[in-house]
């Protein structure tokens, strides 16, 4: 009987490890790759990739990827995102900082699993609506940015508990309004501006 108890949890482990949403245990337990032809050599197995520091321009397909749940494009040079990137319909967190990002990348908002978000220092300059059907992220930084457009909609991502908008500078009234919108969301803000007295 013990034989037969191990050889069940050994398949639910692999039940476990080959679905293709993972839970946050199992997400935080798995490899990273860290390159494009090992993750290649086995793309049925790339869980979570790194590609951040290689200086990219454009993404790379990464559709063959069907189990990504992770992915991290930091510090590089990517301007813009392709539209296939709304097709990674199992990623639950994205990091891109440090790129130089202009528009947020609308094709996000069909990433339904998406938790944490990281678009830091880039140079948006506003968020779109859709941002409200993110209803599972918990996590989304936009530290050092140059947002000015944050429309009322987004409050639909009701889920998140943690907003990073330092080294952006909104009035006072603008923050008020922001917090508003997420009451159970830990907020970070740097100070004030007067951004509209004319001296």
């Amino acid at each position: 009987m013990k034989r037969i108890a191990h050889l069940f949890a050994g398949l639910l482990l692999a039940g476990a490890l080959h679905a293709q949403l993972l839970d946050a245990v199992a997400l935080d337990s798995v490899r990273t790759f860290r390159s494009m032809e090992r993750a290649l050599a086995q793309p049925d197995n790339v869980y979570r990739l790194d590609l951040s520091g290689k200086k990219l321009k454009e993404l790379p397909d990464l559709r063959v990827f069907k189990n990504l749940n992770a992915l991290d494009l930091s510090q590089n040079k990517i301007k813009s995102l392709p539209d296939w990137i709304g097709q990674l319909g199992y990623l639950q967190e994205f990091r891109a900082s440090r790129n130089k990002l202009t528009a947020f990348p609308e094709q996000l908002c069909k990433l339904t699993h998406l938790k944490r978000l990281d678009l830091s220092r880039n140079a948006l300059e506003g968020l779109p609506k859709c941002m409200g059907g993110l209803k599972a992220m918990v996590s989304l930084d936009l530290w050092d940015n140059d947002l000015v457009d944050f429309p009322n909609e987004i409050a639909g991502m009701e889920a998140l508990r943690f907003l990073d908008l330092r080294n952006i500078m909104f009035e006072a009234p603008e923050m008020e309004r922001i917090q508003d919108l997420f009451p159970q969301a830990k907020i970070f803000f740097s100070a004030p501006c007067n951004c509209g007295v004319q001296p």
